[in-house]
């Protein structure tokens, strides 16, 4: 099923046949989640299964996987999360799991497509990002989606041995109607 796509993309709900691809393998990969709060337990197939299926009916959360049209292969997941409704607030949160795509634009594209559903479908006022100061990728990507830079919460996670840093960017929807 096609929730959102462009030319080139197509976001969908997760499926359980995804923990049949090598979705469960991205979590493990030491690389690919050198900066992000992943890799820190084993991930198996049957917590891809558990997680998709407690994803599926969320009410404050919008999960997704990142799949290319013309292959059909399924490169990442992308989610508005701890939506809330009164505030009219998001997380936006970002994996792209197949290291060769992910200097292809594809989470930038991905990312378009789902703010502008958070703002012009589910009437979020804002949307906001937080990433390890270490995720030169995320940083980046909040930066070129037009996101401010808000704030940093000090040493508030624990990676690899260390203390690290969360960086804060948000976007408000006057911000992204102005963008367009």
């Amino acid at each position: 099923m096609i929730f959102l796509e462009d030319d080139a993309i197509i976001l969908r709900p997760l499926e359980l046949n995804d923990a049949l691809g090598l979705y469960p393998g991205w979590l493990n990969n030491k690389e690919t989640c050198v900066a992000n709060g992943h890799h820190r337990m084993p991930y198996s197939r049957r917590d891809a299964e558990a997680y998709i299926t407690s994803v599926s009916d969320l009410t404050d959360a919008l999960v997704l996987a990142i799949v290319y049209k013309s292959s059909q292969q399924h490169v990442g997941n992308i989610s508005l999360k701890d939506i809330c409704y009164y505030s009219r607030s998001a997380e936006l949160a970002i994996l792209i799991g197949e290291s060769k795509v992910r200097s292809n634009s594809v989470g930038y594209r991905a990312s378009k497509l789902i703010i502008d559903h958070g703002f012009m479908q589910l009437n979020l006022h804002s949307i906001n990002c937080k990433t390890f100061s270490n995720n030169k990728g995320m940083v980046g990507l909040a930066k070129k989606l037009g996101m401010k830079y808000v704030g940093c919460l000090r040493e508030s996670s624990f990676k690899n041995g260390k203390y690290v840093n969360v960086e804060i960017f948000d976007l408000l929807k006057k911000e992204y109607l102005a963008g367009l």
